[in-house]
């Protein structure tokens, strides 16, 4: 109960915070910066905080994580008083507690981080020091000169500006910051609640209905989350019970909240929080980005959902009734904390008299927030910054006459816990975001003080040769690996600022280059020997984890092929009348097959030589740009993909299908 109840103190004063400063900018930027990180530090020690701890070690680094939340604080207020001294009265020259203020800060980024993600994250800073330190004695294209300690700690802390209080940083602290209160006010307001319901009601008219709901609420939730494994845990721990109770294989049911989890991130307008990053490294519009991404993102979604379908079908599911549905608790820690602290709880969902009009009333909270963004940012063209303030701003009422005005049994007292709760939940969501990119702004600090970004992409041409297709089979390569165990956002920074020159140095447009890098950025989350979403969905649903992760990764493989076309096909990203719209539909044409031939099963199993075939019209789909006459050979496997599917789906009329080969089985 104190913890909930101090994240939502915390998430009140500092979502006033950072909401006043997007509206003033009543401070300098650096040390908006300065204060965030410190805030940030704060508040995801709290969220490290184990609530039940079942050992004298965790119940002790329960104590040590929210010292060192306070220390961090404390570090920051004496940066914060020292600012204009340092900046402007004496700049360049730092006292001994200057010094030590920069690196118990950076301690304690570190240390909090680890105790949010795991070791990963914090090994890789830890490494980056290290390597920056120790710089002679390293071999090959990793040496240099060294940096001196005091060198590392001035340049990556109190210089402000760079390394912890870098680019990225800005971007957590403006962004970011307000688009994950943004999502903490929706969830708080019944997001997730919502999009089960919207689901359900597309499960009344599909017959993997039940998987596509999980498919749309994991989808939903995860675009506004920012992390695979937090939206894995927080939907997860509905729809796999769920998914499972009414006949799905455990980890066939993991795996589509796995994939559904992760592959949320690249859906617009937030994309987990990247579409920010993306937009600062590149120098385009926010809108730019997510107009850019629009059109992978749906060939993902309608991938997963035909792979969903089919793969439900393969095994089995009960019909639903949706009236017996109950809405398992997502967070019942939360939900007993609110309880206790306010003298209520969050209601269960209602499944029953689901109807269009219903949830239109039902999603006010959500719609009117979400058509205000997306009015500002498009029709006024707004900075998205001024546009996510008034998104904000605009929810609070709208779920007041949602639920207030329209809805029994609730009253000021209930909205009033809601809205509490949303600032909470905000503060919850940014605070791990915020630490994870001050570790990751140390890493790019160090990658800038050794000048090895530019040598790595070199390595990288020379390695692949000058061949396009090697440098892109690389940087997959190399993109999965800085991608291991590390949030998106995270993962992303790491990725792109080392392997995207090398990409962009090769010819591919350098968006095309960040899209490719972010694609398998978060397909890390599904990819072993770490698959965090598959570690999580795997514990929820009580399955192997190794199956999981095998069976997400025949449900995503379109998606990792999917960067790939969109390089060769560009018009997918950069958009051209008529090329775009054909090359959409030839692209989702060629997924198809290559879903029907992975998951085996149209009506019943596939045969091996249909299977085979239809994997070498896929690719010609895809590739076909790659060889004279594409036009004609798409046309061509088009035509044939769908007569395959058609005949062994038995789409024909019975009089065709009895002069087939088969018709006798």
């Amino acid at each position: 109960m104190i913890k909930y109840g101090v994240l939502i103190v915390l998430g009140v004063l500092i979502a006033g915070y950072h909401l006043a400063y997007v509206r003033t900018f009543f401070v300098e930027q650096n040390q908006h910066r300065l204060i965030h990180i410190g805030t940030m530090t704060l508040g995801a020690a709290v969220v490290a905080y184990d609530v039940d701890p079942q050992t004298t070690r965790q119940r002790i680094g329960n104590y040590i994580g929210l010292l060192e939340g306070l220390v961090g604080a404390g570090a920051t207020l004496y940066l914060v008083l020292s600012y204009e001294r340092m900046v402007y009265e004496q700049l360049g020259v730092y006292t001994t507690t200057d010094m030590l203020a920069g690196l118990l800060i950076m301690f304690v980024v570190f240390d909090v981080t680890r105790r949010v993600y795991g070791p990963i994250l914090s090994v890789v800073g830890i490494g980056g020091l290290i390597y920056a330190y120790w710089g002679p004695y390293f071999p090959g294209i990793l040496n240099h000169n060294g940096v001196s300690i005091n060198r590392l700690i001035q340049g990556l802390t109190i210089e402000f500006g760079s390394g912890l209080y870098g680019v990225i940083t800005g971007v957590s602290a403006t962004y970011i910051i307000i688009f994950m209160i943004f999502a903490g006010m929706l969830e708080a307001y019944g997001a997730l609640d919502y999009f089960l319901q919207l689901g359900t009601i597309v499960g009344r008219r599909i017959r993997s209905g039940l998987a596509q709901m999980t498919v749309v609420a994991s989808l939903g939730m995860g675009s506004i989350n920012g992390s695979a494994a937090a939206n894995a845990a927080t939907t997860g721990a509905f729809t796999i019970p769920l998914l499972k109770r009414h006949g799905l294989d455990e980890d066939t049911a993991g795996a589509f909240e796995s994939v559904a989890s992760s592959g949320g991130q690249i859906m617009p307008p937030i994309m987990g929080a990247a579409a920010f990053v993306m937009a600062q490294i590149t120098g385009n519009s926010y809108l730019y980005i997510i107009v850019v991404g629009a059109l992978p993102a749906l060939l993902f979604y309608f991938s997963v959902a035909v792979g969903v379908h089919l793969t439900t079908m393969k095994e089995g599911i009960e019909e639903v009734d949706p009236t017996q549905l109950e809405l398992e608790s997502v967070s019942l820690q939360r939900e007993e904390a609110v309880a206790q602290l306010f003298g209520r709880s969050t209601e269960p969902v209602s499944f029953d008299n689901l109807t269009v009009r219903n949830l239109v009333i039902e999603g006010i909270a959500l719609w009117v927030p979400v058509g205000v963004l997306l009015y500002t940012m498009i029709i006024l063209t707004w900075d998205p910054l001024y546009a996510g303030f008034w998104a904000v701003a605009s929810s609070i009422p709208a779920a007041f006459v949602q639920s207030v005005g329209l809805r029994d049994d609730y009253g000021l007292k209930d909205f009033g816990v809601d809205t509490l709760d949303g600032f909470g939940r905000g503060l919850e969501n940014a605070a791990p975001i915020g630490v994870a990119i001050g570790v990751m702004n140390v890493f790019v600090g160090i990658l800038n003080l050794t000048g090895f970004t530019q040598v790595f992409a070199s390595s990288l041409l020379s390695l692949s040769g000058g061949v396009t297709v090697v440098l892109l089979m690389l940087t997959m390569v190399a993109a999965l690996l800085f991608g291991l165990g590390m949030p998106t956002v995270a993962a992303y920074i790491t990725a792109v600022l080392l392997i995207a020159p090398a990409l962009a140095e090769a010819g591919i447009p350098l968006l095309a280059a960040h899209f490719f890098v972010f694609y398998f950025a978060i397909l890390s989350a599904i990819t072993p020997p770490v698959a965090i979403a598959c570690l999580v969905t795997s514990r929820i649903s009580g399955g192997s984890f190794w199956e999981t992760a095998r069976r997400s990764l025949i449900l995503a493989a379109p998606l990792f092929i999917l960067p790939y076309v969109f390089v060769l096909n560009d018009s997918l990203l950069f958009w051209e009348f008529p090329t775009t719209a054909t090359t959409f539909v030839v692209v989702l044409v060629g997924f198809v097959a290559m879903a029907v031939a992975l998951v085996n099963h149209l009506e019943g199993s596939v045969p091996l030589p249909v299977r085979a075939a239809l994997l070498a019209l896929a690719a010609v789909l895809l590739f076909a740009p790659l060889v004279p006459a594409a036009g004609v050979l798409r046309l061509i496997a088009a035509v044939l993909v769908a007569a395959l599917v058609a005949w062994q789906g038995k789409y024909l009329p019975e009089s065709v299908m009895a002069k087939l080969p088969g018709a006798a089985r």
